[in-house]
C-alpha cells in the first residue's frame, strides 16, 4: 500500500481590528448644551428687548355699549396683561381675564399696528333679577353682582333655589299670553309649594299651582274692560277658584263704598254681563 503524500494547508485565522468607538467628553456635550441656552436665552432677550423698545404698546382702545360697565374699570382689569411690547402681547391671557368680569358677556381682541391694542366687550344684557341678589340674563345665566345698579329696573322674579331658569320661561310664557291686552307683569314668583303669584299694574294676581295658563286667559278675557278702568283701587285678585275669582279692594276702597272687601264672581258670569261683582266695580 502506498502511503498518501498529501500536504495539510494550515488554516490560520485573520483577525480583524475593531476600532474603539470614541464618545465625546461629558465635559464637553454639557458645555455645547450650556452655550445653546446662554445663546438661546441672550437671543430671545435681545428680541424681547427690542419688541420693547422699537415696538411698545403705547394705547388700549375700548369699544363696546356700557350700561353697567366702564372703560376706566376695563383697563385696570386688564392692566398687567396689556403692558410690553407690540408683538409679545399676550391676547390670550388679556381675553380671559376680561371675562372674569361679572358684566362682560364676551370679549374681543385684537392688535392694530403699529402700537394700538383694541378691545371690544360685549356687555350682559340683564332681563330680571332673582331673590332680590341676583341678575338673569335672556339665556337664563345667573349671576350675581357684587352690587347691583340703583338705576336697574326689571322684572322681579322669585323661586326655591336652582329653580331661576324654569321661572323665566315660564315668565316668557306667560308675558306672550298677555301681550295683546297690553299686560305687563312687574313681578312673578313661585313659592315652595310650586304655587304662582304674579304682580300686574300694582295688582297682585293668585294663581295657585293647577290650570296656570287657564287662569292667565280667564284673566286676559277681563281686565281690559273690567280690571284695568279700576286697577288703581284694586289690592289683588284671587284665581285659585275652578271657574272664578275673588277681588279684593283697597280698604280705603271698601270703606267708601260700604261693602264687604271681597266680592267673589264667576267667569261665566263676567261674559254674560251679570254678577254682584260687576255691579259693586261699577258703583266704584
Amino acid at each position: 500500500m502506498f502511503k498518501s503524500n498529501k500536504k495539510t494547508k494550515k488554516v490560520s485565522a485573520v483577525r480583524k481590528r475593531v476600532s474603539p468607538k470614541r464618545t465625546l467628553p461629558k465635559v464637553f456635550i454639557n458645555r455645547v448644551i450650556l452655550l445653546t441656552l446662554l445663546i438661546g436665552s441672550g437671543y430671545g432677550a435681545v428680541n424681547w428687548y427690542s419688541s420693547v423698545q422699537l415696538f411698545p404698546v403705547k394705547q388700549v382702545r375700548i369699544e363696546g355699549e356700557f350700561n353697567y360697565l366702564d372703560k376706566g374699570m376695563i383697563k385696570k382689569q386688564i392692566s398687567e396683561q396689556s403692558t410690553g411690547g407690540f408683538f409679545d402681547l399676550d391676547i390670550n391671557s388679556i381675553h380671559e381675564r376680561l371675562l372674569t368680569m361679572q358684566w362682560v358677556e364676551n370679549a374681543f381682541v385684537r392688535r392694530d399696528w403699529p402700537e394700538t391694542v383694541v378691545i371690544r366687550v360685549v356687555e350682559k344684557k340683564p332681563v330680571a333679577k332673582w331673590n332680590d341678589k341676583g341678575v338673569l340674563t335672556a339665556e337664563g345665566e345667573l349671576f350675581f353682582p357684587a352690587k347691583l345698579p340703583p338705576n336697574l329696573e326689571l322684572i322681579k322674579l322669585k323661586g326655591p333655589e336652582q329653580r331661576h331658569a324654569y321661572v323665566l320661561t315660564e315668565l316668557n310664557k306667560m308675558q306672550s299670553m298677555m301681550h295683546l291686552e297690553n299686560i305687563t307683569i312687574s313681578e312673578l314668583s313661585q313659592n315652595d309649594r310650586r304655587s304662582w303669584k304674579m304682580a300686574v299694574n300694582g295688582i297682585t294676581i293668585l294663581l295657585g299651582r293647577k290650570e296656570i295658563y287657564k287662569k292667565i286667559e280667564n284673566l286676559v278675557s277681563v281686565y281690559t274692560n273690567l280690571i284695568k278702568p279700576k286697577a288703581d283701587k284694586i289690592d289683588q285678585i284671587d284665581f285659585r277658584y275652578t271657574n272664578g275669582f275673588a277681588v279684593n279692594w283697597k280698604k280705603k276702597v271698601a270703606k267708601m263704598n260700604n261693602f264687604e272687601n271681597t266680592h267673589t264672581t264667576s267667569i261665566n258670569q263676567l261674559k254674560a254681563g251679570t254678577g254682584y261683582l260687576i255691579g259693586a266695580m261699577k258703583n266704584v
